[in-house]
């Protein structure tokens, strides 16, 4: 009895033992287990959340373990919430997510040093700076001379609490102006939504106006309609320094530009700041199931841009390096399997 006793005792240590040592082989090899994941993307039914709602589709026709549940959010909280562990998944905006990894006033009042990227680009957004041709200047370096000259100007700019009004102040830094230099020289300055703006400058309240859209803008192609105007453009310093402080996307991406003839009347193109549509996610989501979801998405491309147009910005082959803030371990191995990263 007591022999049949340890030789029971013996095969359970060894079960034990065997079952710890095929966890840990599973741990080491990165095995994938299945999950169901959070996708914070945009409002319900709009652009955002349809994107992010067929691309959840394709990750589990793809993979079965993984299960992605997309829900409501927006471009300043998304950063937020995956990196605080409240989503797994989430839309970002390049600039927006810089400020959020940093956590830059006014927009951010703590870093949100959790947040990692898979990859990027998934939609492009340029600053459109409209002018009207009477005025007779073509680069935004002209009219920081007229605010430094003191020269009274009128402007519509985005709404305060807004995360695109940081991002043009960063560029009247560049240049050694702000808005409060404006208004100190007599000028005036118009915080207002999309839709006012093109109000404002039909109606010649404001002559200049700050906007961050996708090409073509429907609020800037009315603005060119209803007034003869131009677009000034943003030097490549300028362009650089966005990038480099902010995450833009830099002049050698060939995004960094308004084509010609995108607007009315507009002969030439524009070079400017653009920021880019990037796939976040939590540093703490395994590195298989990071790895096994970049790898779907750059493995069927075709698919990918089938879904939304957004995503035919999507380079698998340089989709590791348009991002703005680290990179999760996971995608950077596929990454470099793939041959795409060093």
């Amino acid at each position: 009895m007591k022999k049949q006793l340890g030789i029971s005792l013996i095969m359970a240590v060894l079960s034990i033992f065997c079952l710890s040592a095929l966890t840990l082989a599973g741990e080491k090899t990165g095995e994938l287990k299945p999950s169901t994941l959070t996708w914070v993307a945009g409002g319900v039914g709009g652009g955002w959340y349809v994107q992010a709602g067929g691309i959840a589709r394709l990750i589990t026709e793809k993979e079965p373990k993984l299960v992605v549940k997309v829900v409501p959010g927006g471009g300043v909280v998304n950063p937020v919430r995956v990196a605080r562990h409240k989503d797994d998944l989430g839309w970002g905006i390049t600039f927006v997510d810089r400020m959020a990894l940093d956590g830059l006033a006014p927009v951010y009042k703590r870093s949100n040093p959790d947040v990692r990227a898979l990859g990027g680009i998934f939609g492009i957004y340029h600053i459109h700076i409209v002018a009207p041709k009477d005025k007779g200047i073509k680069t935004f370096g002209e009219l920081a001379e007229m605010v430094r000259a003191g020269k009274s100007i009128r402007v519509a700019a985005p709404m305060r609490g807004t995360s695109d009004l940081p991002l043009m102040e960063t560029i009247f830094k560049f240049y050694g102006i702000s808005l409060k230099d404006i208004e100190a020289a007599g000028g005036k300055v118009f915080n207002s939504v999309y839709a006012d703006m093109v109000t404002l400058y039909k109606d010649r309240h404001v002559d200049f106006v700050f906007t961050h859209l996708g090409l073509p803008g429907a609020a800037v192609t009315e603005m060119f309609i209803s007034r003869d105007s131009t677009l000034l453009s943003l030097s490549d310093e300028c362009i650089a320094h966005c990038h480099d402080t902010l995450g833009t996307l830099a002049k050698d991406s060939g995004h960094a530009v308004i084509p010609a003839k995108t607007y009315q009347g507009q002969a030439d193109a524009v070079p400017t700041v653009v920021s880019a549509g990037e796939l976040l996610v939590n540093k703490d989501v395994p590195d298989a199931v990071a790895y096994t979801l970049i790898k779907i998405i750059c493995e069927n491309k075709e698919e990918l841009y089938k879904i939304n147009e957004a995503n035919k910005f999507f380079v698998p082959e340089t989709g590791w390096s348009d991002v703005a803030v680290p990179l999760h371990p996971g995608a950077e191995k596929y990454y470099k399997e793939a041959g795409f990263m060093k």
